[in-house]
C-alpha cells in the first residue's frame, strides 16, 4: 500500500488516544479516514471502522475500494471539452491520461488525484473513445500522459510507458510538474459559476 494509503499505528497505552479516532473499545482496532467528496476547503474525513476479515485481501479491497478519486472519466468529446472548460473556469492546468486498458482507474491515479486535489485536473480517456485526440497530441503508446498548462492546448510535458512501468515516482514527478503550487479553493473573481462548486 505504499504510496497509495497512509498507514499509521496508535499505542493506546501511551496515552491519551487523539480524539480524532474517536472511541476504541478494544484492540486490535482498525478505522479508515477518508476524505468526503463534498467540497470541503479543510479536506474533511469520514471515520469507518473496519468490522471484516483480517486478511491480507480483505484488507487491501477494504483500503481500494474506500480511496477517493478525483480522476475524471472522459467518454466523449463533448466530455473533453466540459473537462477543457471546468479547467479553464477555475484556472487549472489539466493532466491528461491516455489509456487502452478497460476497467477501473488505478490505485496509484486515485491516491495522486487525491494529493494533487485543486492543484491540477486529471482526467483519463480511454484510446478506443478518442481516436480524434490521439491524433491531435500524437499518442502512440498506452498508457502516455500529456501536461496542459492553464489556458494552452499544446503539452509541456509528456510521459509515456511503451517500455517502463508507471510507477508512483514516475507519475508523481510528471504530474507534480504540472500541478500549482498552492491549491485553488474558489474560481476566480471573473468566473460567472456558483461561489461553491465541486472541485
Amino acid at each position: 500500500m505504499r504510496h497509495t494509503v497512509k498507514i499509521a499505528y496508535v499505542d493506546t497505552e501511551a496515552g491519551p488516544t487523539p480524539h480524532q479516532v474517536g472511541q476504541i473499545s478494544g484492540t486490535p482496532t482498525i478505522k479508515a479516514f477518508v476524505p468526503k467528496r463534498s467540497y470541503s476547503a479543510k479536506n474533511e474525513k469520514s471515520v469507518i471502522d473496519y468490522d471484516q476479515a483480517r486478511e491480507v485481501g480483505d484488507l487491501l479491497r477494504f483500503a481500494t475500494g474506500r480511496m477517493p478519486n478525483h480522476v475524471e472519466s472522459i467518454g466523449d468529446d463533448a466530455a473533453l471539452a466540459a473537462f477543457h472548460a471546468k479547467a479553464n473556469e477555475w484556472g487549472l492546468p489539466r493532466v491528461l491520461v491516455f489509456s487502452n486498458k478497460a476497467g477501473a482507474t488505478s490505485s496509484t491515479l486515485k491516491s495522486l488525484s487525491a494529493e494533487f486535489r485543486r492543484r491540477v485536473l486529471i482526467g483519463e480517456l480511454k484510446s478506443n473513445k478518442h481516436t480524434k485526440a490521439v491524433a491531435a497530441f500524437g499518442v502512440t503508446s498506452y498508457p502516455t500522459l500529456l501536461c496542459l498548462p492553464d489556458g494552452q492546448d499544446t503539452p509541456t510535458h509528456r510521459l509515456s510507458f511503451e517500455k517502463k512501468e508507471a510507477t508512483y515516482h514516475r507519475l508523481n514527478t510528471l504530474i507534480g510538474k504540472c500541478a500549482l503550487k498552492k491549491p485553488v479553493l474558489k474560481k476566480p473573481a471573473a468566473s460567472t459559476g456558483p461561489a461553491k462548486e465541486e472541485l
